[in-house]
């Protein structure tokens, strides 16, 4: 045996045995790297965006194309290829682009993504700038959870093309743009990116995580929590430590256990967009995130569980609207103008496929008359200005339709320029109070009667008895049934009635027989809109109106003293601007403020007077002139003292958007300045002189 061992025959044996039993562990190791490897990345998938201006354009595709690209560069997520989006969406009978949530969520679960995007091109346009042209673009970039539905982070980003003279084509100049935007937009959204966090142990409604404030965690935080690919709850986040914090449940679906994980949820800012058409950027108000249980059921497709039979009556969709008054630019000068804000409610007919919005203001006259602006369904917000709004435009279009989703299928078209007429813009110095309301679009097959049910058109549509003969080439909605009997106008049978809304057909396929006669009492009505059931009805929620009132006012203008004159440290001067009031008699609040910073920064500024007037021409302290110098006791001559008034309404709720710096909430005039010409007078002190061993004591000067 020693012999064959020592043999090269036997060592060859022995490197064999030794090779075949560390072979197992060698492939178990490899495949296990390998593995990893490969599940090292999430999949997210980008879909193409919605073109809000002009729908039907390529752009909505250029902007998916290049976020998806900028996502690629990132380098921490596998990006799913379009093609494999194409097939899915073809899989899913769904339309690119999406119109849903829901839509939006199957397409994700279709192609195993943990995220996906979509957004909307708000608006372009191209300027003539210094000699050459240049594009403009607003894109707002979504990023949603698959599992639970919500929206949990995105940005909102203004992308400009570079200045191109010569035949450059428009869409080339928008087409760079867009690839501007969404280069800003996803290093945005990656900076604000925090990983997962993993649930270790869990007590009642709270739970520990492995994440804290080094993975930049932070108290106050909305989560959400996800077992595999479903969600299990929402939560807030708190007691946070280095590497460790703590969520506290406000919703729970499923119940937390360990093993789950938790996704930081980021408010996502916003677009206004003002009557002229000019947008800027707005972030989010604060406020905590709903509910993740409306989306959990839109995922499951039972839109008919909140919206359905039963509940067809009016519906308050939109909650906190507040208008407040403000001017674009902020900096002075700039023309009045009312921002107004809302939040969607989750549990609202049509969440799933929220159309638009339309704003009604209290000087306008309801229904029939245009809403004073209209947005898309994603925005949250709206400027209102001075400009007039042109009759025929389709961002001005009212929408008439049903209030609540009732049981049939009324409008299929959004809006309606027809109804349209010219709005006037706001004038300053008037008091206004708005109210919102949402167009919102469901499937015709989650409609009570399943979208086959045919609506009457008008007097005079259906016969006056049963047993009449419908007219040639009629036919109801299912095919030949009547949708409803009873008698007409005429009292015979209807002028015009019996044709269907699609020229004879069915909404099922079937056609009435020319002659055909209809079931007792009943004959096809007129004008009546059948949809088939995979047809998107819109339908109306109920106005809801702003918690008070926003008055617009004209920026308060200098009277005296003039800018940058020299003051005297130790006489008493007033400070005059011109009143606010425009018509209508105001009780309106007026401050006036000294700072030694022209930010007017908190901790830096004195309030020198308020008070209220009712009254127009110039505006004065009520106590006549005031001494800067008690204000500012010590300053040594020359000293830059900043000084503006501020005005607002009384009747204001909440009051005017908060001053950057100050957070106050006025309509604030340009600062002005004024210097001391000499230092102004120390305040009073007391000396101490020694005779005798007594002390006497002496005032000093002042």
């Amino acid at each position: 045996m020693r012999r064959f061992i020592t043999s090269i025959q036997g060592k060859v044996l022995s490197q064999l045995v030794i090779l075949t039993l560390v072979l197992p562990s060698i492939t178990l190791a490899l495949y296990a790297k390998a593995n990893a490897q490969v599940a090292v990345l999430p999949l997210w998938a980008v879909t193409e965006f919605k073109n809000l201006k002009s729908p039907g354009t390529t752009f909505g595709k250029t902007a998916s194309t290049a976020v998806a690209s900028e996502l690629g560069k990132i380098g921490s997520f596998d990006v799913i290829p379009d093609e494999s989006l194409k097939r899915a969406a073809d899989n899913l009978g769904v339309t690119m682009p999406t119109d849903s949530v829901v839509n939006l969520m199957r397409l994700g679960q279709e192609v195993k993504a943990s995220t996906i995007i979509s957004g909307d091109i708000v608006t372009y346009q191209v300027r003539m700038v210094g000699g050459g042209k240049q594009a403009s673009v607003a894109l707002r970039v979504v990023v949603y959870d698959v599992a639970s539905g919500l929206p949990v982070n995105g940005s909102a980003m203004q992308g400009v093309s570079t200045i191109r003279s010569g035949n450059v084509s428009d869409e080339t100049l928008i087409n760079d743009a867009i690839s501007q935007a969404a280069g800003e937009a996803m290093r945005t959204i990656h900076s604000k990116s925090l990983p997962f966090g993993t649930v270790l142990n869990t007590q009642d409604k709270k739970a520990l995580i492995n994440k804290g404030s080094r993975a930049g965690f932070q108290s106050g935080q909305d989560v959400v929590v996800i077992r595999g690919g479903d969600q299990v709850a929402t939560a807030h986040v708190s007691d946070v430590e280095p590497d460790s914090s703590y969520i506290v449940a406000t919703h729970l679906i499923k119940g937390i256990q360990p093993g789950d994980k938790v996704r930081v949820i980021f408010q996502i800012p916003d677009f206004v967009t003002s009557g002229s058409g000019d947008v800027r950027v707005v972030q989010p108000k604060n406020r905590s995130f709903p509910s993740g249980l409306v989306s959990v059921l839109l995922v499951l497709g039972v839109v008919a569980a909140l919206v359905g039979g039963g509940n067809g009556g009016s519906q308050d969709t939109v909650t906190d609207v507040t208008a407040q008054a403000t001017r674009v630019p902020p900096n002075p000068g700039g023309a009045p103008e009312v921002v107004i804000q809302w939040s969607p409610n989750g549990f609202a007919g049509g969440n799933s496929q929220r159309a638009a919005w339309q704003i009604y203001r209290s000087d306008q006259v309801l229904p029939p008359i245009s809403p004073v602006g209209v947005v898309g369904g994603p925005a949250r917000s709206w400027a209102d200005t001075e400009a007039p709004r042109p009759a025929g435009s389709i961002a001005y279009a009212f929408f008439a339709g049903t209030i609540g989703s009732g049981q049939n299928c009324n409008n299929t078209a959004v809006s309606d320029t027809s109804n349209s007429a010219v709005v006037p813009g706001i004038s300053p110095g008037t008091q206004y109070s708005y109210q919102v309301q949402e167009v919102y679009g469901l499937l015709a097959i989650d409609l009570p009667n399943g979208g086959t049910s045919q609506t009457s058109g008008g007097a005079g549509s259906t016969a006056s008895s049963g047993g009449l003969t419908a007219s040639s080439g009629s036919t109801a909605s299912s095919g030949g049934i009547g949708g409803t009997g009873g008698t007409g106008s005429t009292g015979g049978t209807g002028s015009t009635g019996g044709i269907g809304s699609t020229g004879g057909i069915g909404s099922t396929g079937g056609t009435a027989s020319s002659g055909s006669t209809a079931s007792s009492g009943s004959t096809a009505t007129g004008g009546s809109t059948s949809g088939t059931t995979g047809e998107v009805c819109y339908f109306l929620s109920s106005l809801v109106s702003s918690v008070g009132y926003a008055t617009p006012l004209n920026t308060p203008t200098l009277v005296s003293p003039q800018n940058k004159q020299p003051i005297s440290g130790a006489v008493g001067t007033d400070f005059k601007v011109n009143s606010v009031q425009v018509n209508t008699p105001l009780n309106v609040q007026y401050i006036l403020e000294f700072s030694k910073s022209p930010s007017f920064a908190p901790g830096s500024v004195v309030r020198a007077s308020t008070f209220i007037s009712n009254v127009g021409g110039v505006v004065s302290t009520p106590t006549g002139g005031i001494n800067p110098s008690t204000f500012f006791p010590n300053s040594p001559a020359n000293t830059t003292i900043y000084w503006r008034y501020g005005a607002r309404n009384t009747f204001d709720v909440p009051g005017p958007v908060p001053d950057f710096f100050s957070h106050e909430r006025y309509i604030f005039s340009d600062y002005f300045t004024f210097t001391f010409t000499s230092p102004p007078p120390p305040p009073p002190s007391r000396q101490h002189t020694t005779r005798g061993g007594g002390h006497v004591i002496r005032k000093g000067p002042g």
